[in-house]
């Protein structure tokens, strides 16, 4: 039997894209795998991107926040933030309060490299969604907001961080 492209085996079958699941789940893991091989070249993993955003947005938290916030594992958040750390991106010290507790704090270098890993996300936004005009990437933008906000709390507006 002769297998085109449109019948191969490596075509996903039909069935699958009536099911908005799988769609949403199929872009997101390009959108990922892109974002991951960009975060690669800056020495970072996504992680490291969430806790420089986190620490952007809040000026400074302690490490226990931090992976609250983000749902990090703690033991998994040590090690982040002591990559971080190594690579002149966050500051930790004790907390003057509380010195059982680690406070995490941008560096300028940190805040640097959070604006170049930011504006090249923006660019992989673009590649990603290139297929679509500026107004169905508006509207997809919106859209994909409105079921953040309503599947994750955190995503909320008002919601403390």
């Amino acid at each position: 039997m002769d297998e085109t492209a449109e019948t191969g085996p490596g075509r996903l079958p039909p069935r699958l894209f009536g099911i908005t699941t799988f769609a949403l789940a199929q872009v997101g893991r390009a959108g990922r795998a892109r974002m991951g091989r960009m975060m690669d070249e800056h020495g970072l993993g996504l992680w490291h991107f969430a806790v420089l955003a986190a620490l952007d947005d809040s000026g400074h938290a302690s490490q226990r926040e931090l992976g609250t916030r983000l749902r990090i594992d703690p033991s998994d958040l040590v090690e982040v933030v002591g990559r971080l750390e190594a690579a002149g991106l966050v500051r930790r010290d004790r907390d003057p309060a509380d010195r059982r507790r680690y406070l995490v704090e941008l560096t300028p270098e940190g805040r640097a490299e959070l604006d170049t890993v930011t504006r090249r996300a923006a660019d992989l936004d673009a590649e990603l969604l290139a297929p679509l005009d500026a107004a169905d990437r508006a509207a997809y933008a919106r859209m994909t907001r409105v079921l953040l906000t309503h599947h994750d709390p955190r995503a909320r507006p008002g919601t403390p961080s």
